[in-house]
């Protein structure tokens, strides 16, 4: 969502605009990069690691896929317009500036629409593990799922519609874009902070209860890659709030490291979740195999299987433990 020099409070000394663009090109490509490694690391733990995958895993795939795409085709729109502003429209009105941040070209309208896309699968990817760590409770997401529709309204508005009817030389910060825009800030700040508190809230009471009942497992490191992980997106997101709300410059390069950032941050939750589920079940693996070896004396031992049943006393008690631990897995 770029455009030409905006107004700002006395108080900011404007970064240059052609200078911003360099950078916020260069920072999102940086921010790529990240993506690219990370995003290959997950495909190579989804396909060479089958055992103990199922359908929630299945899915975080596909949507960390439809993320990289996006990601790829928003830096490859960018690299498009910096040539174009800075070779082929270096001396024309405006310069390369005024190219970049004319609000109503399709390429503009195109890479701020891939934007929004990528907001909105991180928003639900993260509704879906809220409902899959809930036992799959519709209550629960209704807010999450009401503030998804609005986000999804507000976005495609802007990109699709009021860019498209702005003058050439309006900016980001005309009024008639400025309470929408705000809007879609700040309901995607609040997004993170509803399905992250959510899913924490969820296992921690997961763990308080698993200790309780004597129960083995840890919830506490998921909920640690959970909170660090949506910490720093959340940053990316009051930062692009912030800068927007005061006119500064700076929010254009915040702005373009978004769409990597969001791609990067839910494959590396998916990658560590993934990751410690695989440990699970090698350590579960290698026990068994010990097992298989015992002898007494030269004489094997014949492993013998026990069944034992566990009287659930009520819904939150050694039901909603086990339970939750067996979700932490389905969420990756």
């Amino acid at each position: 969502m770029g455009s030409t020099q905006p107004p700002t409070p006395m108080a900011f000394v404007q970064y240059p605009l052609d200078k911003t663009f360099l950078v916020a090109g260069w920072l999102e490509a940086l921010c790529y990069g990240g993506f690219f490694v990370v995003f290959w690391m997950g495909v190579y733990i989804h396909v060479g690691f089958k055992k103990g995958q199922n359908l929630h895993n299945k899915v975080m795939f596909v949507i960390s896929c439809l993320m990289f795409i996006i990601s790829t085709i928003h830096l490859s729109l960018d690299i498009y317009q910096l040539i174009r502003g800075y070779v082929d429209f270096r001396l024309a009105p405006g310069g390369p500036a005024g190219y970049i941040g004319q609000l109503s070209r399709w390429d503009h309208s195109m890479k701020d629409t891939l934007y929004v896309t990528q907001t909105i699968l991180g928003d639900v990817a993260a509704i879906y593990r809220c409902w899959i760590l809930w036992n799959r409770d519709w209550r629960i997401i209704v807010l999450p799922a009401s503030l998804l529709c609005v986000t999804i309204g507000t976005g495609y508005y802007i990109t699709d519609v009021l860019y498209l009817r702005q003058d050439p030389n309006a900016t980001i910060f005309d009024p008639h874009l400025l309470h929408f825009i705000t809007l879609f800030f700040s309901i995607a700040a609040a997004q993170n902070i509803i399905t992250t508190g959510l899913m924490g809230w969820r296992l921690w009471q997961g763990e308080h209860r698993a200790k309780g009942q004597r129960l083995g497992g840890s919830l506490m490191p998921i909920l640690r890659i959970l909170v660090e992980s949506a910490a720093f997106y959340l940053l990316v997101e009051i930062l692009c709030l912030a800068t927007y709300a005061v006119n500064y410059n700076v929010q254009y390069i915040v702005l373009e490291t978004v769409t990597p950032i969001a791609g990067l941050t839910f494959s590396l939750i998916t990658i560590r979740i993934n990751l410690r589920s695989q440990k699970k079940i090698a350590n579960m693996t290698t026990i068994d195999a010990s097992h298989n070896v015992q002898t007494i004396g030269s004489t094997p031992m014949r492993p013998i299987v026990i069944g034992r049943h566990v009287d659930r006393v009520d819904d939150m008690g050694s039901r909603f433990a086990k339970e939750t631990m067996f979700s932490e897995e389905e969420a990756a």
